[in-house]
C-alpha cells in the first residue's frame, strides 16, 4: 500500500495523540504523556507546518488498531512507547482513573455493584453454635495463646463452613454476582477497634496535577479535593465482606461501624449498630472506607465473612494467613486453607480442592506473556515421553538441575554462574553479575561489647524512624560524635567480616533496626527472583513453586544493590527480650521449610553472602522488644551507583530504624574537613564590623524564600 505525504502526517498525528494507553518509558521519571520523537516531529512538522500541539481528539480507537499503528510506523521511535492494557484476568475490574492528576492507574478491584446491604441471616440457634465454636477456639494473636493454629473437629468445621456459608448465599441474592467463601472469623471487638481502611486495596498517596503531594500534607490535600491513588492489598483477590452481629448491640458501649465516602473524611456518612443475627454488606474496594469505634464497655461478639470471585484462586501465601487488626481481640478463623481441606474430607478426597485457573481471554501484556509460558505438568509429561528414547535430566535428587554432575569451580571473585545450578540446559539467559565468592554464612560471636550497644541504642533512641510513615521529612543529621560512634562500631563488624571471608571488605550501609510484627519474607540481599525454567521454556507463575521444588533451576536478576558482596545482622538485645524474631535462611527458593535458624544473644550474630546462596527470612516479633544492626559491605574496587549512595534501605518489618548510608560516610568526613579550614581561615583573617553585619545576597535570598503555606509537593 502506497502512502502519500499528507497521508503519512495525518497517520501519524492520529497515532501520536489517539494511543490514549500509550507512554513513554523513561527510567525514574514515571509515565509521560505520549509524543512523536523528536526527530520525526521536526521532519514533519518541516514538511507541512503541522501543529503537533493541537488539541487531543476525541474518537476512540481499537486497541488491535493502536497496536497495528504503533508497530508499522518506522518514522516512529516505537521502541520509547508501552502499550498498557489493563488486565481483566481473574474478574479484575481497572479502577477509575484520572490521568489529569496522577501518572499511574487506580487498582483493580473485583467487585461491582459497591453499595451497601443490610441482611438479617442468623437465627439464635446460629448464633448460639457459633458462640460455642469461638469459646473452645479463641485466641488472641497480638498475644497468642496457642502455639498454632487450633484445629476444627469435623463437627465444628461443618457447622462453622455452613453458618459462614449461609451469609455468602444471602449476598450472592443481594448483589447478583457470583462469589464463594474465602475466609471467616468469629471476633470479639475490644477496646481499640478498627481505623478507617479498605478491606481489598490500600492507600498509596495523595496527587494534584501530575504532582505528588508530600506526606504531611495528604490530608489536608485530600480534604480539599486532591486525587487518592489507591494500591492493590495482599487481599486483592478477594470482593465482598460482611459483618454480622452474634451479641445483642445494648449490651455494649461504642463498637459502630462507620463509612466514610473519601480518605481522610472527618465525620463518617453512614453508622450502623446491627440487631443480633443481622449485619452490613459491602465491596472491599475505596468506596467502602470503613472503620470500627472501640467498646467502651460490654460484650461484642461478630461474624466477619470474606467472600471471592467463583475461579480466583487463592495466593499460596495468603491460604493459611488469619486477618485480624489490634482490635480484632480474641477470634477464631476458618482460612481458605480450612475450607479446602474440610471441603476435600467431606467429598472423601485425599488432596484439597483448589479452584481451576481459566484463560479469560485478557488481552493485557502480562496476560499474553503468561500465557505463552509452559506449565510445570506438562513438562514433567514431555520428560516422561521422551525418556525412553533418550536420558533427560532427572527431577530426583541427585541428578537432579541443582546437583550437576560437572561442579562449578570458576573461583571467581565476581562470579556470575550459578553453582549448582546447571542452568544453561534450561534457560538462555545467565545469572547475573555478583561479587561475593566464597558464598555461605559465618558466625560472628561477641563481635560488640556492652558499651558498643548501649551507644548504638542511645543513637536509635535519638534519631528513630519509620519509613512506611516518615516523621521526618529528610534523614536525621548525627553529630559528630555520633557519627564517629556510629561508623566505628559498624567498622569492628566489618573487620570481623573481612576475617572470616579472607578478602578486603569496604563498609557501604548500616542501619540499626527494630524489627516489628510483620519480619521479613524470605529474599536475598543483592539479586531477585526472576523466573523458573526447563528444557528452554518458562514456567507459569502459578506451577514456580512446585517446579523448583522438583528441580527446575531459578533464573535471578541483579538487584539495585548488585554491588555490594556481604552482609551482617549482629543482635543488640538478647533472645530473652522477645519472642519471635528468628533470622532463617532457606538452602532453595520456595523451600517450604528453613535449613537454618537464629536467634543470636547480644552483642553477636551472622553474615553471609548477598546471593541467592543465602536467602534469608526475618520471622516477625510477637511480642517484646528486637533490635539488631545490620551491615551491609562491598568489594573494594565495586561502584556505588550515584542514585543509591543517599537511599536508606528498609522493609516494612524493619520498624523504627537509623541509617548510616554511604553518602553519610562521604559527607561526613568532608564536612569535618571542610570546617576545620574554615576554622583556620578565621582565625588568620578576622572579619571587619561592617563586613560581619552586612547579609550576603545567598543569605538574603535563603530569607525571602521561607514556605508560607499551600500544598508542598514532593519531587
Amino acid at each position: 500500500m502506497a502512502f502519500g505525504k499528507r497521508a503519512w502526517i495525518d497517520l501519524a498525528l492520529h497515532t501520536a495523540f489517539c494511543l490514549a494507553d500509550i507512554q513513554i518509558v523513561k527510567a525514574g521519571s514515571g509515565p509521560l504523556w505520549p509524543t512523536v520523537s523528536q526527530k520525526s516531529a521536526a521532519g514533519l512538522a518541516g514538511l507541512e507546518g503541522c501543529d503537533f500541539q493541537s488539541d487531543l481528539p476525541s474518537a476512540p480507537c481499537d486497541v488491535g488498531y493502536r497496536r497495528q499503528l504503533a508497530c508499522c510506523l518506522g518514522f516512529l521511535d516505537i521502541r520509547t512507547f508501552a502499550l498498557r492494557i489493563p488486565c481483566t484476568a481473574g474478574g479484575k475490574i481497572p479502577g477509575e482513573t484520572n490521568l489529569t492528576h496522577c501518572p499511574y492507574r487506580q487498582s483493580f478491584v473485583r467487585c461491582g455493584p459497591h453499595h451497601r446491604a443490610e441482611l438479617c441471616v442468623l437465627d439464635d440457634d446460629d448464633i448460639r453454635r457459633l458462640h460455642s465454636i469461638w469459646e473452645k477456639y479463641k485466641d488472641d494473636l497480638t498475644w497468642p495463646v496457642h502455639d498454632e493454629k487450633p484445629k476444627f473437629s469435623p463437627e465444628d468445621f461443618d457447622t462453622f463452613y455452613g453458618i459462614a456459608q449461609q451469609v455468602v448465599d444471602a449476598m450472592v441474592e443481594e448483589y447478583k454476582v457470583p462469589m464463594i467463601l474465602d475466609q471467616a472469623t468469629i471476633s470479639n471487638t475490644n477496646h481499640i477497634g478498627h481505623q478507617p481502611h479498605c478491606d481489598n486495596v490500600r492507600f498509596d498517596s495523595v496527587w494534584w496535577k501530575g504532582q505528588r503531594i508530600r506526606g504531611d500534607d495528604e490530608l489536608a490535600a485530600a480534604r480539599g479535593g486532591a486525587y487518592v491513588l489507591w494500591r492493590s492489598e495482599k487481599t486483592s483477590h478477594r470482593s465482598y465482606s460482611c459483618s454480622v452481629a452474634l451479641s445483642d448491640p445494648n449490651g455494649y458501649e461504642g463498637g459502630e461501624i462507620q463509612f466514610f465516602d473519601t480518605w481522610g473524611a472527618r465525620d463518617p456518612v453512614a453508622t450502623y449498630k446491627c440487631a443480633k443475627g443481622c449485619g452490613i454488606a459491602f465491596c472491599g474496594c475505596q468506596r467502602n472506607i470503613h472503620a470500627v469505634t472501640g467498646v467502651k464497655n460490654g460484650f461484642r461478639l461478630v461474624l466477619l465473612v470474606w467472600t471471592r470471585p467463583p475461579g480466583v484462586p487463592v495466593p499460596d501465601s495468603q491460604a493459611h494467613v488469619c486477618y485480624f487488626r489490634p482490635g480484632t481481640g480474641r477470634g477464631c478463623w476458618l482460612h481458605s486453607l480450612d475450607v479446602h481441606r474440610g471441603l476435600a474430607r467431606r467429598a472423601g478426597r485425599q488432596e484439597a480442592w483448589l479452584p481451576q485457573e481459566a484463560d479469560d481471554g485478557c488481552l493485557c501484556d502480562d496476560c499474553a506473556e503468561e500465557r505463552a509460558k509452559v506449565s510445570w505438568s506438562d513438562c514433567l509429561g514431555a520428560s516422561a515421553e521422551t525418556s525412553a528414547a533418550k536420558a533427560t535430566p532427572s527431577t530426583s535428587a541427585g541428578t537432579s538441575p541443582r546437583t550437576p554432575e560437572t561442579p562449578d569451580s570458576s573461583g571467581t571473585e565476581a562470579s556470575s554462574v550459578d553453582s549448582g545450578t546447571d542452568l544453561s540446559r534450561h534457560c538462555p539467559y545467565q545469572q547475573p553479575h555478583r561479587w561475593c565468592h566464597p558464598h555461605g554464612r559465618r558466625e560472628l560471636p561477641e563481635v560488640l561489647n556492652e558499651d558498643d550497644m548501649r551507644i548504638l541504642y542511645q543513637i536509635w533512641q535519638k534519631h528513630q524512624d519509620d519509613l512506611t510513615r516518615p516523621w521526618y521529612r529528610k534523614k536525621p543529621t548525627y553529630s559528630e560524635q555520633e557519627f564517629e560512634d556510629f561508623s566505628r562500631i559498624a567498622q569492628k563488624v566489618v573487620d570481623a567480616m573481612a576475617v572470616q571471608f579472607g578478602q578486603p571488605l569496604v563498609l557501604d550501609q548500616a542501619s540499626v533496626n527494630s524489627t516489628n510484627q510483620k519480619g521479613h519474607p524470605p529474599h536475598a540481599d543483592n539479586v531477585q527472583f526472576d523466573s523458573v525454567w526447563w528444557q528452554g521454556q518458562q514456567l507459569k507463575q502459578r506451577d514456580e513453586v512446585e517446579a523448583v521444588r522438583g528441580g527446575a533451576p531459578v533464573l535471578w536478576k541483579a538487584s539495585k544493590t548488585a554491588y555490594r558482596n556481604y552482609s551482617a545482622s549482629i543482635a543488640l538485645t538478647g533472645p530473652e527480650d522477645y519472642g519471635g524474631g528468628s533470622l532463617e535462611f532457606f538452602d532453595t527458593w520456595g523451600a517450604p521449610t528453613p535449613a537454618a535458624s537464629m536467634r543470636s544473644k547480644a552483642g553477636s550474630g551472622v553474615a553471609f553472602c548477598g546471593c541467592q546462596h543465602s536467602i534469608h527470612a526475618v520471622t516477625g516479633v510477637r511480642w517484646g522488644f528486637r533490635l539488631v544492626l545490620v551491615v551491609w559491605t562491598r568489594h573494594p574496587n565495586a561502584h556505588i551507583p550515584e542514585d543509591q549512595m543517599h537511599v536508606c534501605y528498609f522493609r516494612p518489618g524493619s520498624g523504627l530504624s537509623i541509617w548510616l548510608t554511604a553518602a553519610d560516610l562521604r559527607s561526613y568526613p568532608k564536612r569535618r574537613r571542610k570546617e576545620a579550614l574554615c576554622g583556620q581561615e578565621e582565625s588568620g583573617d578576622q572579619k571587619s564590623p561592617e563586613t560581619a553585619a552586612k547579609p550576603t545576597e545567598e543569605a538574603e535570598v535563603a530569607g525571602s524564600s521561607k514556605y508560607s503555606g499551600g500544598w508542598s509537593c514532593a519531587n
